[in-house]
C-alpha cells in the first residue's frame, strides 16, 4: 500500500482519551485513524500499514482495533469475495458516541459547584 499522507492533526475526543478500558496505544491508534479519515470520511489503511507505522505486531493492531470496536468508537466494514470469502477491502469509520450524561435534571444540579 502506498504510504498515506495523513493530515497534520488528529482528533482524540475526551470520551476516548479518558476511557480507562482502552490501552494507551489503542488511543493513539484511534487518533491516527481520525487523521486518515479526514480526506474521505473513512480509513482504508491495512493492518500492515499500522504495523509498520507503530513498529508492532499484527496481534497488537488486532487487539487495539478490537478494543476500539467493542467499546463503540469505530466500526469496521469488511467486503469479501463472494466465492472465496477472501477479504477484498476493509474500511474503518469513526463512530461518534453521544455524551453519556443525564440532561433531564434541574438546571441547579449543573451549577451546584458554582454557587
Amino acid at each position: 500500500m502506498q504510504r498515506e499522507q495523513p493530515s497534520y492533526y488528529s482528533i482524540l475526543p475526551a470520551p476516548v482519551r479518558y476511557d480507562k478500558r482502552l490501552t494507551p496505544n489503542a488511543k493513539i491508534l484511534y487518533a491516527e485513524i481520525t487523521s486518515l479519515t479526514n480526506q474521505l470520511g473513512f480509513c482504508y489503511a491495512t493492518n500492515r500499514y499500522f504495523e509498520e507505522l507503530f513498529q508492532v505486531s499484527t496481534q497488537s493492531i488486532n487487539f487495539w482495533l478490537k478494543q476500539l470496536e467493542d467499546l463503540g468508537y469505530i466500526q469496521r466494514h469488511l467486503y469479501r469475495d463472494e466465492g472465496t470469502k477472501e477479504i477484498l477491502n476493509r474500511y474503518i469509520s469513526i463512530f461518534e458516541k453521544p455524551i453519556q450524561e443525564n440532561l433531564n435534571r434541574p438546571i441547579q444540579a449543573f451549577f451546584k459547584d458554582n454557587t
